[in-house]
Formats: C-alpha cells, structure tokens, sequence
C-alpha cells in the first residue's frame, strides 16, 4: 500500500503541535454538550433544536470531506491548515455573538468547514513529517485529538454556569489562533508540499473506489463516531434531566470519560508499535463500546454506574479511532491519495456526527431507554465491517 514521503527524522515537536492544532480544532465541538440545555432556553429550541447544532457543525465534511482531502492535496496542507484554524477562531467569535438561533446556525456552518480543513490537513502533515518507524505511533497519537478537544470543551461547564454559553464559546474561540501561531512558527513552509497525483480528480475519487479498503476504514469510523457522540454529546444532559445531577458535576463526568477516550487512543499507539494489526482491536472494542454505551445511557440505573458504563466504553472506544488513523494512510493504493483519503475518512465520521445526535436526540425525546435503538445498530454494523480490514498490510 501507499508509503508516504520519508523525512530523516521523525519531527516530534511539529507533529505535537499539530495534535495542538486538532484538539484546538476539537473543542469548538465539545463546547456544545455543556451548553445544550442553556442555549435551548435561550432560544427557546429545546434540547432537540440545540442538538442540532452538534449535527450542523459537522455537515460540511459530512458533504465535502473527500472533496477538500483532494484540494488540500493540491494546494498544500500547511496553508490549508493555517487557513483553517484562523478561519475556526473567527467564527467562533461570532458564534459567541450570535443574535438569533439562525445566525448560530449559520455561522456554525463555517466552523465546520474550517474543522474539516483542520483535521484532513494535520493528519496528512503528521503522515508526512513522521519518519517510517514512527509512523504507525504517530498516526495512533493524532486520534487523541479528538477526545482531548471534547473533554476541554466540555471542562467549560463550569463557565458556562457561571458566566453563561457566549462567554464560554467566546473563550473557545481564542485557542485555535494560538494553535495557528504555534504550528506556523514550528513547521517550514517548504516542509509539506503537494504531493504529485498520477491522475485528476475523477481518477483519484475511482482508484480509492476500486482500493474498497479506504471506504471500509471510513465506514467504520462513521459507525464510530455515531457510538462516541452519543455517548459525549448526551451524557451531560442524560445525568442532567435522568439523575438530577448539577451541570457542573455532569459536565465533569463528561470530561471524565472524554479523557479515558484518550487513555485508549495512548493504548492503541503503544500495542500498535508492538506490533498488533490495528485492525485486531476494532471488533471487541467495538462490541464492548456499542454494549457499555447503551447501558449508560438507555438504563434506568444510578448515576455512578451510568458514569462507570460511560467511561469504561470510553476508554475501550479509544481504541477503535486510534487503529482506524494509522489504517487510513495503508489503505490508499498511492501516496497522493493519503490525503483524499482521510478525507473519506473525516466525511464518515461526519456522517455520523450529523445522524447520530439527530436520532439518539429524538430517541431521548420520547424515552432515553429508546437511545439503544441506534446505538445497537450502528455497533453491529461496525462488526460486520472491522474483520474484513484486516487484509490491509501492517
């Protein structure tokens, strides 16, 4: 499969500052869960309305991912990165200053495209500035980006209860111009540049097409992110109105499991560099995360076990987005194509990012036991797809 362009050394500091970039990137998501139920007062939308805009914020990559994986390969990912997180500050500003729930929504619309430029750009880079034995380690390590974000934005539950959601948010928004700053002053301009394609546009959607294996990776990580969102972006609210448990002490609970997410990311990369086949991990690691979310947040049990469920699916979850990053740049048939193809992959984690919250938010509308539904579903569907990625070369 693909090798991407090897560099002497593995560039540790500018691939840390590039899962800075991500987490920086990642919190404007995790900023919501906190402040679902006070921007569904403050708009009068509910907890329904307000979910959405977890959905809408991940609608652009869930449209255009492959599309700006392929355009980042060709116009360079460091510019596309940099734009990206300039782009993600400001609209988080104005998404702090929104006057009305359509300007919100609109503007949130923007911070999910300017996300997408980030987490298709900083894993292509970290891909290419990873030297080959470090390379499987370092790819395992970006995965922690995500739940490092969720859990920061999440550990704004106490601002946001303090100070309310624009100032919460408009905080948020000041982290990605530091990241833009770190990453422009550690990385070169020449270090990253476009790698060639042997064909256009059509040809390249065709060859990840006839590989079948990049859209596996990302059917999986789209089943994924279904189980993770549920299980991040309903927690405190479940705790909230199940339990009766303060935003502040839900809001903890759910840094909480969003940081043993990271613990299992950090797991991934450490059996990863012992040799395991990432594709080992995903199927009872995926059946113990689909199991254990669904208990935390369809049963009517305590709220201790409900947050031991969450955290004890949260940790073995991390292992499944760890294995499917160092996977995705293996699956492509050619070294141009690593970048398209974590644009695939960063499409499907969209799509469930956008239908998830939909669908275990109307699910919980009527009964919170009916959130199993989906969240069974999507998990089978995940162990019907990891056993056949373990044709992908190690």
């Amino acid at each position: 499969m693909a090798e991407a362009p090897v560099p002497g050394a593995t560039r540790w500091r500018e691939i840390i500052a590039l899962i800075a970039a991500g987490i920086a990137a990642a919190i404007q998501l995790g900023k919501v869960a906190p402040s679902l139920l006070a921007i569904g007062e403050s708009f009068g939308i509910g907890l329904e309305g307000a979910a959405g805009l977890i959905s809408v914020f991940s609608l652009m990559a869930a449209v255009g991912g492959l599309m700006a994986g392929l355009l980042a390969a060709r116009t360079g990912a460091r510019r596309s990165l940099l734009v990206g997180l300039w782009t993600l500050g400001g609209a988080g500003l104005a998404a702090a200053a929104a006057p009305s729930v359509a300007v919100l929504y609109a503007v949130r619309l923007l911070e999910g495209a300017a996300f997408l430029a980030v987490v298709i750009s900083a894993p292509t880079l970290i891909n290419r500035r990873a030297a080959p034995a470090d390379r499987g380690l370092a790819m395992s390590a970006w995965g922690v980006f995500m739940p490092a974000g969720v859990a920061l934005g999440v550990l704004g539950a106490p601002l946001v209860e303090a100070q309310g959601w624009r100032i919460a948010w408009a905080v948020a928004a000041l982290i990605p111009f530091g990241a833009a700053v770190l990453v422009g002053a550690l990385m070169p301009r020449w270090a990253a540049p476009p790698v060639p394609a042997s064909s256009g546009l059509p040809g390249q959607v065709a060859k990840l097409w006839r590989a079948r294996s990049p859209f596996l990776v990302a059917g999986c990580f789209s089943c994924y992110a279904v189980l993770y969102f549920g299980l991040a972006g309903f927690l405190p609210a479940r705790l909230v109105q199940g339990f009766g448990l303060s935003l502040s002490s839900a809001g903890l609970a759910g840094a909480a499991a969003a940081i043993a997410n990271i613990a299992g990311n950090l797991t991934a990369a450490v059996l990863i560099r012992l040799g395991w086949h990432p594709a080992a991990m995903l199927g009872w690691a995926g059946a113990a995360m689909t199991i254990l979310t669904a208990a935390a947040l369809a049963l009517p049990v305590s709220p201790t076990l409900s947050i031991a469920a969450a955290l004890l699916a949260s940790a073995l979850g991390g292992l499944i987005p760890a294995s499917l990053f160092a996977l995705a740049p293996r699956a492509v048939p050619e070294p141009a194509l690593v970048g398209p193809g974590l644009g695939l992959l960063v499409q499907f984690n969209n799509v469930g990012q956008v239908l998830g919250p939909i669908a275990i938010a109307a699910a919980a509308g009527r009964s919170w036991s009916l959130t199993a539904i989906p969240l069974l579903l999507v998990g089978a569907a995940l162990l019907a797809m990891a056993p056949r990625l373990r044709r992908i070369d190690q």
